[in-house]
């Protein structure tokens, strides 16, 4: 696989990729709808040729590779210009379906290749052992052609021929940050009502759910054995230990409305399968 690239979009993400790529000895051409960002600067001085011109950019090189902001802005930057014989590498957050069908709008236009892929990463993780690439697209045969390219920013796992694939596993690890982020910040509002909230945070939240990670895994082997056993933890019980968080939410004056809709979905399992399964049976109402 040619060791020259075009890269289009160099925001904070974009910058970290074209950073790892010349670190790695690769050519890089860069494109971004804003030339005057210091970022542009600094790899320019670090050996990339930025070119101005989006069509020029894409000539330059059989493997292109896309992070803008999302994928409607891709259609907006590339308007109707070909890919002809191109090799498309989208590293552009999205959803599964806008993955599938941004490969056959690329298709159309000539690509020959589509990968998609999903960062688990922040800028300054790139190219770091804390950096894993999600990729999906075409065959995992095809796939080795480019993995040297992208390995350039971490681990890189390919997951499956569907072009969605990789938007999947990304948005479904998100989905648990996110979680994981709505419950910890509304304990820490909860935590505010009594004094400081960082020195409990590390010293008290932290290990705690740390030591559920897990359970976590023993949940994800009940989801697909279809089998909820409680796990030492009846769900009727984990139920009323809900109720008592969103009173306390009420009393103490924190909104709760990101538990009261979980809470709501222990009471349907509750009420159509007993009290004695696990909560992992909350994922047949989802």
């Amino acid at each position: 696989m040619s060791s020259t690239i075009s890269l289009l979009g160099v925001g904070n993400m974009g910058t970290a990729l074209a950073q790892a790529l010349l670190k790695a000895g690769k050519q890089v051409t860069i494109w971004n709808r804003t030339t005057s960002r210091p970022a542009i600067a600094s790899l320019v001085e670090a050996g990339a040729v930025l070119e101005p011109d989006i069509s020029s950019a894409i000539s330059k090189s059989s493997v292109i590779i896309i992070c803008v902001l999302d994928n409607q802005t891709i259609h907006s930057v590339l308007g109707s210009l070909s890919l002809e014989s191109k090799t498309v590498i989208n590293l552009t957050n999205g959803t599964p379906r806008q993955a599938r069908e941004m490969k056959e709008e690329l298709y159309r236009r000539g690509a020959v290749q589509y990968f998609d892929g999903g960062i688990m990463a922040t800028p300054e993780m790139v190219a770091t052992p804390a950096s894993l690439i999600f990729v999906s697209g075409e065959s995992e045969e095809r796939f080795k052609a480019v993995k040297d390219i992208i390995h350039v920013f971490g681990k890189t796992q390919y997951v499956g021929e569907d072009s969605g694939a990789a938007s999947l596993h990304d948005l479904s690890l998100l989905t648990g940050m996110y979680g994981m982020f709505a419950g910890a910040i509304t304990a820490m509002a909860m935590l505010k009502k009594s004094g400081s909230v960082e020195p409990r945070v590390s010293q008290l939240l932290i290990p705690w759910l740390q030591a559920l990670v897990p359970y976590i895994a023993e949940m994800a082997k009940s989801i697909d054995a279809g089998v909820f056993g409680s796990l030492g933890n009846p769900v009727e019980m984990q139920g009323i230990a809900l109720k008592n968080i969103l009173q306390t939410c009420v009393e103490e004056g924190v909104d709760s409305g990101n538990l009261t809709y979980f809470s709501e979905l222990v009471d349907k399992v509750i009420a159509e399968h007993g009290g004695d399964g696990g909560i992992a049976q909350v994922g047949e109402f989802l």
